[in-house]
């Protein structure tokens, strides 16, 4: 059990992610994160893994795949997706809400990153 089940992570939220040990490039530190987990998948799961994007407060110039966050004033890195068990969310970040506007846009970059459809034909 999640332990953080009473608090029912739900995707779309930010949440401080622990992301220590790192590799490479990628984000460390206690961090937010944007959860992308869809409903499906934190019930599969029972809600122990959690997929997530790391925030960051650093603009990268050039880099037009990076969603804006109006409330916090960050980025949403869209290239470090991260699935990590829900032991290592800490907190909710109430402060940091996405708008429709910027959960749509992750979501059409995500679909440019990731491919989840068939997209040969």
């Amino acid at each position: 059990m999640s332990p953080h089940a009473a608090q029912q992570i739900q995707p779309g939220e930010v949440w401080f992610v622990d992301f220590e040990p790192v590799r490479g490039r990628e984000q460390g530190k206690d961090r937010p994160a944007l959860v992308v987990s869809s409903a499906f998948h934190l019930a599969v799961t029972l809600g122990q893994l959690v997929t997530v994007l790391p925030l960051t407060s650093v603009e990268r110039a050039g880099w037009a795949h990076r969603v804006h966050v109006a409330a916090g004033g960050g980025w949403v890195i869209t290239e470090q997706v991260r699935t990590v068990s829900a032991q290592r969310l800490r907190r909710q970040a109430r402060n940091i809400v996405l708008s429709d506007g910027e959960l749509a846009e992750v979501r059409r970059v995500l679909a440019q990153m990731l491919t989840v459809i068939d997209t040969r034909q």
